[in-house]
């Protein structure tokens, strides 16, 4: 007996039972060197330019991030996309496992971007529904389940602290679009760009993230 619709967003996932379709941008060729970030700023860092030690552990875990968070975000669109197609309706094995990649996806996106302004509180202002304000809201809901599920911030009934819609990611607090996620993702990669090679990483890794406010690298003064 095929399960209600009723079932599905109980005890699957909020909202499932409307999750019929999703525009995830492909993210795959951002940048050229995508992949090969952290092994150029190893070899550059170790080889053509030394650097205090802060400054390239900071570099070396952003771009580690920076590569993990790409990573996450095509397995959770394949993933996602794998659900979508599934002819059974029925199916939520692949809906469960794109939850997990797109989880980790806002994990490592988050702390990328924390390393990036060596831990500054200058990514967003509180309440002020800049992306990157809500990256931060899902993160920490995705993060800290148990505290959702004790202080009743899921939604009525629903098992998820973060679930899927057609728009894209959802919690009670916050929402990321599709676009918004691809948007910042495209911010990362001009970061990592320039932060792969630290001779340049001064003059290509300052500039705007995604809610407009200054960043500064660890190469960069006032960092």
């Amino acid at each position: 007996m095929p399960f209600t619709n009723e079932f599905k967003d109980k005890y699957v996932a909020p909202h499932i039972s409307s999750f019929t379709a999703a525009t995830i941008p492909d993210m795959s060729a951002v940048s050229e060197a995508q992949g090969r970030w952290l092994l150029s700023f190893v070899l550059n860092s170790g080889l053509v330019v030394t650097m205090d030690d802060a400054t390239r552990r900071t570099l070396y875990n952003f771009l580690r991030r920076a590569e993990l968070a790409f990573r996450d975000y095509e397995a959770a669109r394949q993933a996602t996309l794998s659900y979508l197609t599934n002819p059974n309706p029925d199916a939520a094995s692949e809906y469960i496992i794109a939850i997990g990649h797109w989880e980790s996806f806002l994990s490592q996106a988050y702390q990328a971007w924390c390393l990036l302004v060596r831990g500054q509180k200058i990514l967003f202002e509180p309440g002020d529904g800049s992306i990157m304000q809500r990256l931060n809201l899902l993160y920490n809901r995705a993060k800290h389940a148990e505290s959702a599920i004790t202080s009743q911030q899921l939604p009525p009934d629903g098992t998820l602290p973060v679930w899927l819609q057609n728009d894209g990611l959802h919690s009670v607090e916050a929402i990321l679009t599709c676009s918004e996620m691809a948007e910042m993702l495209e911010d990362l990669a001009r970061f990592a760009d320039g932060a792969q090679n630290p001779l340049s990483a001064r003059a290509e890794t300052t500039g705007c993230c995604p809610n407009n406010s200054l960043v500064v690298c660890g190469m960069s003064n006032g960092c």
